[in-house]
């Protein structure tokens, strides 16, 4: 069996859903060009755009490889990512033009597991466990990597989902060496909270977590809570975050159908490009630079009011789930993790001030 020492951070697989003719490549653009020295002293600046096949793009060698000693293994490529990109691939396909069947189910799940791994996996998302492990080593990140995979997925599941589609724009989404993407028009980014390598947190109550699928479609999952209140403060911590918990989602409350403008697609891009660390690429050019084609870069006002924000007509106001299994036993909690009697003080202020901002609607 050959060792992989070739690790695609991007899976080929998901950079071709963007490519409008499979025979074509990607325009590939290199946002810090490096800086080439000449013998003589003097420098010059790699190319920053190039046309290159998804085998090329949004790569590193050696990314995922375990050293022990002087024996390496690409366990983490084969054995951890080979079947969570198997599956995902599926259900990137699913969820892309979603229609609640048999398959969402068990798919809701597998398909987190795959965002989860693909905000990990990234040059960028290895830098951020190494912030947050206080280490320099790499290694140690892949094995966090490892630790931490799916601690994103139960505030995910708490989110209320709605799959954008973009057919009659004539730019469409791109790809971006940090796919899964997040924007908090509070947390402008040169602020402390998104300083490379940091993004904003899907715990803070107005973070919108932002995940094209292909070239028209693009997943974006917000705190339940900023749907209820738009007006609170986007950067407040939301009700209850926690990870690696149980959770429930209604799959039939995934929002879909929405025809976006062009100019809502460059305000995606625009933050795709923003949130990158080096690299983005797109199947036409012009779709690289949505800045130029803004008409405003101004990070708490790029979209409009309502950006990135679900119809709160679809969202549902139900307050609890309850589930009996054959045994007798159950299992319940409410919109936001937590199994709280009906006279919790702190729970029916927030849902008297939530109910009461949308009948204002």
């Amino acid at each position: 069996m050959n060792f992989t020492t070739r690790n695609h951070y991007v899976p080929i697989w998901y950079q071709k859903r963007f490519i409008e003719d499979p025979k074509e490549k990607l325009y590939y653009l290199d946002l810090n060009p490096d800086k080439e020295i000449h013998d003589n002293g003097g420098f010059h600046y790699r190319k920053a755009l190039r046309k290159l096949g998804p085998k090329k793009c949004f790569k590193d060698d050696h990314l995922y490889t375990l050293y022990f000693g002087k024996y390496t293994t690409d366990v983490i490529e084969k054995q951890f990512f080979g079947p969570i990109d198997d599956i995902g691939a599926g259900l990137v396909e699913y969820f892309s033009d979603y229609e609640l069947t048999d398959k969402a189910s068990d798919g809701i799940q597998n398909f987190l597991r795959y965002v989860d791994a693909q905000k990990l996996r990234t040059p960028k998302g290895l830098d951020y466990l190494k912030k947050i492990g206080m280490t320099d080593d790499h290694q140690q990140a892949l094995h966090l990597m490892r630790s931490l995979w799916q601690a994103n997925c139960t505030i995910w599941m708490e989110g209320v989902w709605e799959i954008l589609s973009c057919d009659n724009s004539k730019t469409k989404f791109i790809i971006s060496d940090n796919p899964v993407s997040t924007y908090n028009k509070k947390l402008f980014p040169a602020s402390k909270h998104c300083m490379y390598p940091y993004d904003a947190s899907i715990a803070l109550v107005g973070t919108h977590t932002i995940f094209p699928l292909n070239l028209n479609r693009c997943l974006v999952i917000t705190n339940l809570g900023y749907v209820r209140n738009p007006k609170i403060n986007p950067s407040k911590v939301r009700e209850n975050p926690r990870y690696f918990a149980q959770t429930m989602f209604d799959l039939r409350s995934i929002q879909t159908g929405r025809q976006i403008s062009e100019n809502y697609v460059l305000a995606i891009n625009y933050i795709l490009k923003n949130r990158a660390k080096k690299y983005v690429a797109a199947s036409q050019e012009s779709w690289l630079y949505p800045e130029k084609k803004m008409k405003t870069i101004h990070w708490s006002k790029i979209g409009g009011k309502v950006f990135l924000m679900p119809d709160p007509r679809k969202v549902s106001f139900s307050t609890q789930f309850l589930v009996g299994y054959k045994n007798g036993s159950s299992w319940g909690q409410d919109e936001y993790g937590r199994w709280t009697e009906e006279d919790d003080a702190k729970v029916k202020k927030l849902r008297e001030r939530e109910w009461g901002h949308t009948r204002k609607q």
